[in-house]
């Protein structure tokens, strides 16, 4: 992402909130024949925190009532039909017969996070403790989205910044995980579509027709130059809003992410077609780098350590790994249902099991009982459940584990009336089962969740994990009010609640959003000490 410094960032904000307002309600078309269109949008959010921060979470006072989100966007947005361009080359080049059509798509985002400026004291610590890094983070001014469609007859082609996302899910990701996530300005309570993070690829696509049973049928491929673009997730910063609750162990965290070089290039290809009139299938493989860091204690080479931890340190990796999936969408005829599946195999994925990536040494002298005994009570931590009963000499510093990992889903879409609630629009429903399985299981994996207050103390992890979603949404009023619901549970205790009502009057958006969550801490749950209400206003030039 490109940051600049020394830009007043709540000016440019209201400037363009200005120039929103004194435009007129529809697209900008620059040219009579509307090949050249301006659109863009305005938005201002506001999260308030509904309940006291506790285990992890830093910092500790932010109580319910506080201000934890005040994010400013603006977005501007070009598309150029160049139609009139590629009528003129073929005039030029009659025997060429160019027939090729092409058009561009740029734009640019401006986002200002002000709860670092103006929300509680806590924050403002924050920044003034970490000023540059927060500065950075708090606001990006930057070229979105830009690239260059190109096309003849079958053959597609396009170049540049652009989002990609194959697969069938939503709320969750399985084969849709080419884009980075950006989870710092909302976590889970944010749309997928507005977390996902652009990156420089080449995409291209080429349509076959008829082949046999199968109709439509496609094979796209795309490629993101590891020498050009290797962008992973952000890491919040310490203290920031939607961090993840982390113990500060007082070690050094390095964050270890891919360079820029050709072998950490992300690539795919999937095909896709239709069998009969309604079965929608894709069979793809890809590499990607995944959104949650691995973690493993690091030593300082050339260390000896019997006691204290100056030399150690944590390191965050950003991994790769490579993905092979299928999914399928299929309308029923008979019920109007639209059933929707997904099934991705995670090749050598790091997992997390303590008493490898926190291991820091080969040869160690064993502890004697009464000591062990003694750290586990003073500490809360079974060490020698952990297999930490021994003192490290020439430590190495820990390893991280790969497996394969099998994720599912099987899901259905359906359009129904419930009239005693709406008798004049239908209700969209959608419900999604998401199932995790291991083959090669080791019970000592663990979720990288540190339990309060044992900070060696991790969320486990079964070999078969299971999450249900569900979400209703309908309008009143000819679409005035539009409310929405939002539910998630993880089987081992965790829910996520996520009401809303959207009042829309074009070009205007108010939507008021509860976003909850209550449980066990495990998965999503790990944020459930972030209960919050969001106001969000936008406005819209379209």
């Amino acid at each position: 992402m490109i940051y600049r410094k020394g830009h007043k960032p709540a000016g440019i904000f209201f400037l363009l909130c200005f120039l929103g307002w004194a435009a007129q309600a529809r697209a900008v078309y620059i040219d009579d024949a509307r090949t050249l269109e301006v659109i863009g949008k305005v938005q201002t959010r506001t999260s308030i925190r509904l309940q006291h921060s506790e285990g992890w979470t830093y910092p500790h006072d932010i109580a319910a009532g506080n201000l934890v989100q005040w994010r400013n966007l603006g977005v501007i947005e070009i598309n150029h039909d160049l139609m009139n361009l590629t009528q003129d080359l073929a005039l030029l080049y009659p025997l060429k017969a160019l027939d090729i059509f092409a058009k561009y798509h740029i734009v640019g985002r401006f986002l200002y996070e002000g709860v670092y400026d103006f929300g509680p004291r806590a924050f403002q610590d924050v920044r003034d403790a970490d000023k540059e890094n927060i500065d950075e983070f708090k606001q990006s001014y930057e070229l979105w989205e830009c690239y260059l469609d190109l096309s003849r007859g079958p053959l597609f082609f396009r170049l540049g910044r652009q989002n990609l996302a194959w697969g069938e899910t939503d709320t969750f990701r399985l084969l849709d995980a080419i884009n980075p996530l950006d989870n710092t300005f909302g976590g889970p309570f944010e749309d997928l579509d507005d977390r996902r993070i652009p990156l420089w690829m080449l995409r291209g696509s080429y349509n076959f027709g008829n082949i046999g049973p199968v109709s439509s049928a496609m094979v796209e491929v795309f490629w993101v130059p590891g020498f050009w673009d290797t962008h992973v997730a952000p890491y919040a910063p310490a203290g920031t809003a939607y961090a993840a609750p982390i113990p500060d162990t007082g070690m050094r965290k390095v964050l270890v992410t891919p360079g820029k070089k050709m072998s950490n290039s992300r690539w795919g290809v999937r095909v896709m077609g239709v069998l009969g009139n309604n079965l929608n299938f894709t069979l793809a493989h890809y590499k990607t780098f995944l959104d949650m860091p691995t973690a493993r204690l690091g030593v300082e080479p050339g260390t000896k350590i019997v006691t204290g931890t100056d030399s150690l340190f944590q390191e965050l990796i950003w991994s790769d790994v490579q993905i092979t999936g299928a999914s399928f969408n299929y309308c029923d005829p008979h019920t109007d249902i639209i059933w929707r599946g997904e099934a991705a195999w995670f090749w050598d994925e790091p997992v997390f099991i303590p008493q490898e990536n926190l291991k820091i040494s080969d040869q160690a002298i064993p502890m004697p009982p009464a000591l062990v005994d003694l750290i586990s009570e003073l500490t809360g931590v079974d060490l020698e459940e952990l297999g930490m009963t021994s003192l490290p000499i020439n430590p190495t510093g820990g390893k991280v584990p790969k497996k394969d990992i099998l994720r599912y889903m099987i899901g259905f879409d359906k359009y129904l009336w419930i009239r005693p609630l709406n008798p004049r629009t239908t209700f969209m429903i959608s419900m999604q089962y998401f199932g995790q399985w291991i083959p090669d299981y080791d019970k000592r994996q663990k979720q990288l969740l540190a339990l309060y207050p044992k900070p060696l103390d991790f969320a486990g992890l079964r070999e078969t994990e299971h999450t249900f979603t569900f979400l209703a949404r309908t309008n009143y009023m000819n679409g005035f009010i539009n409310p929405q619901l939002v539910l998630a549970y993880d089987v081992r205790g965790a829910w996520l609640f996520m009401p809303s009502v959207m009042f829309l009057r074009e070009p205007f958006r108010f939507n008021i959003q509860y976003s909850g969550i209550v449980g066990n801490f495990t998965n999503f749950g790990a944020f459930r000490d972030r209960d919050q209400i969001s106001f969000m206003f936008s406005y819209l030039l379209n």
